[in-house]
């Protein structure tokens, strides 16, 4: 009984924020246009092509731009095949990946130190991306996950991407079924709380493939139902997948931004970084394509009824909390 009245106070602000949650649907919410420096990312665009072939030039614009390239359908075909869609565009996942990479310099720089360079690079990215709302949001969940994996506050930060989620979802309630919305979040918070519950299973691995099986696997268990409801397939080669070219997203965006930034210093630096990248994109080509050829890539899995999706959301739920009673 103690227990329940220790948690009226949580219960009334969930009913409460359901309610002005309700006022903003009828409102119709607050449809934020803003797209900054159109012709300046064109000109880095048109700067990426010559630097790079294609199509690794419209996957690296992609990533690091946010535009929305013409990839060749067999590679997009390829892309979705995969269930590996979700690298090539920003997202929570993505930006979270590259703010992981970023704060870890504090072992050798100064956590200080690391974590303003943090938000000055994503800070930067969301200005060089146009400050498009799907960018912003997919920034603000990524900083958060990169934050809580720094101090080990996954847990915090879990709570924090709810009240960003939340707070968006304020400014524009229509959002909650927007496909890039969900992927953010869902991705983001497949990083920051289921992948740390797996990597805790993993100790004896290396490092490397320890934090890259984890990310991957809580990612994809995370953005699966989603990702089966929107393309009506369930593909049978994500994970391997996902785990050969999920390392490569943070240093494609840092490497990217960096080709970038030198275009204005030394044309000659810049095509020195272009020649990494150009390998680096290529090899993630290579991946994505070589697993959608294989007969068994994907199986097509009809539309379900959202009961089962919430189904699927609380048997996770449920594993993850056992699993970290049993941990402790």
């Amino acid at each position: 009984m103690k227990q329940f009245k220790n948690q009226i106070p949580l219960i009334l602000a969930i009913l409460l924020y359901i309610l002005i949650y309700f006022v903003r649907w009828q409102q119709e919410g607050w449809e934020i246009k803003l797209d900054l420096f159109p012709e300046f990312r064109a000109q880095l665009d048109k700067k990426i092509s010559l630097l790079l072939p294609s199509p690794q030039a419209q996957l690296l614009s992609g990533i690091v731009l946010g535009e929305k390239k013409d990839l060749p359908f067999d590679f997009k075909l390829a892309l979705r095949d995969t269930s590996t869609l979700h690298m090539v565009v920003v997202s929570g996942q993505n930006l979270s990946l590259l703010a992981v990479l970023l704060l870890k310099l504090s072992g050798f720089l100064t956590r200080k130190v690391a974590i303003v360079l943090t938000f000055l690079v994503i800070v930067g990215y969301v200005i060089l991306t146009g400050g498009q709302i799907p960018v912003i949001r997919a920034a603000l969940m990524a900083l958060l996950a990169g934050l809580a994996q720094l101090f080990g506050r996954q847990n915090d930060g879990f709570w924090a991407l709810v009240l960003v989620a939340a707070i968006l979802l304020l400014i524009n309630p229509a959002w909650i079924s927007d496909l890039s919305f969900q992927l953010s979040f869902l991705a983001t918070f497949g990083v920051i709380v289921v992948a740390p519950v797996l990597a805790s299973y993993l100790k004896r691995w290396p490092p490397f493939l320890r934090e890259n099986l984890s990310v991957t696997v809580g990612a994809q268990l995370a953005v699966f139902p989603v990702i089966v409801q929107n393309f009506h397939q369930l593909s049978l080669v994500s994970v391997p997948a996902n785990l050969l070219t999920l390392w490569t997203i943070p240093y494609i965006m840092s490497w990217g931004l960096a080709m970038l930034i030198l275009t204005a210093v030394s044309d000659l630096l810049a095509r020195f970084i272009a020649v990494g990248l150009n390998l680096i994109l290529t090899y993630f080509i290579y991946v994505v394509t070589f697993f959608a050829s294989l007969p068994f890539a994907w199986e097509y899995v009809g539309e379900q009824v959202w009961i089962v999706w919430v189904g699927y959301y609380l048997v996770m739920g449920g594993m993850l909390l056992a699993l970290n009673k049993t941990k402790e």
